[in-house]
């Protein structure tokens, strides 16, 4: 089968290229810093938080009937990107930098976009677990671990614990969701957002699900309870 990938929901074997050349994802280096510390013959290494975007580029070879504008408005903005190398993940990208287009003979010929991705890929199926008592074990897999999105339905003061982490929420009525990734505790109220942060007390940001082929995770709840959906968000890096 011949390479491709989608961007925006649209498979470049659909759009009139054929693609030459397109870079694999690879793993980026771990984010070392090197401190030198007063009185210590060796630096130590410290590991950071944060990791950097991830270049992907492409070169495609444009076909004759081919319309050039519209690949060129196609590979602009942000969108999920899903290559053929591995389906059943996708990356976030930003196609922002200079798309550049050569000619032969006047004819465009060849075009290479360059996408800066996040630096995780994230399974593309993703559906919500419903878990049916507390405590619940769950199982996630990947290389990094994930912070999911909590659905959490119930009436008064509860508690939610993630692998030891409790996020304890006052007068809940209705639906509310935990978003670990934003670190923002949500109702939907006519479409929107409202934020219910200020009625909650815990570390959003450590409520993490753990991969593993060995351990689960524990999630459990205390108060008036009544659903709980957990979206994973499992992760390779």
């Amino acid at each position: 089968m011949a390479a491709y990938f989608i961007f925006k929901e649209k498979n470049s074997a659909e759009q009139g290229v054929q693609i030459l050349s397109m870079d694999l994802p690879s793993r980026q280096a771990d984010p070392y810093e090197a401190l030198q510390v007063p009185g210590r013959p060796e630096p130590m290494m410290h590991l950071q938080t944060g990791r950097s975007f991830l270049p992907i580029t492409v070169k495609m070879e444009i076909s004759r009937d081919a319309d050039v504008r519209s690949i060129l408005a196609w590979l602009t903005g942000s969108g999920d990107l899903i290559t053929s190398d591995d389906p059943a993940k996708r990356y976030t990208a930003y196609a922002c930098d200079t798309v550049s287009v050569s000619r032969l003979n006047g004819v465009y010929r060849s075009i290479t976009v360059r996408f800066q991705c996040s630096p995780f890929a994230y399974a593309i199926a993703n559906d919500p677990v419903e878990l049916t008592s507390s405590p619940a074990q769950l199982q996630t897999v990947g290389t990094m671990y994930s912070e999911p999105l909590i659905e959490l339905t119930g009436t008064g003061d509860v508690s939610l614990t993630v692998n030891g982490v409790t996020l304890e929420i006052k007068d809940v009525s209705g639906t509310v969701f935990i978003d670990v990734h934003t670190c923002q505790v949500y109702k939907l109220e006519y479409g929107a957002k409202t934020s219910i942060l200020s009625s909650t007390t815990g570390w959003i940001e450590q409520m993490v699900l753990v991969p593993s082929a060995d351990a689960v995770n524990v999630i459990s709840w205390t108060g008036d309870v009544s659903g709980v959906k957990i979206t994973k968000n499992e992760r390779w890096q």
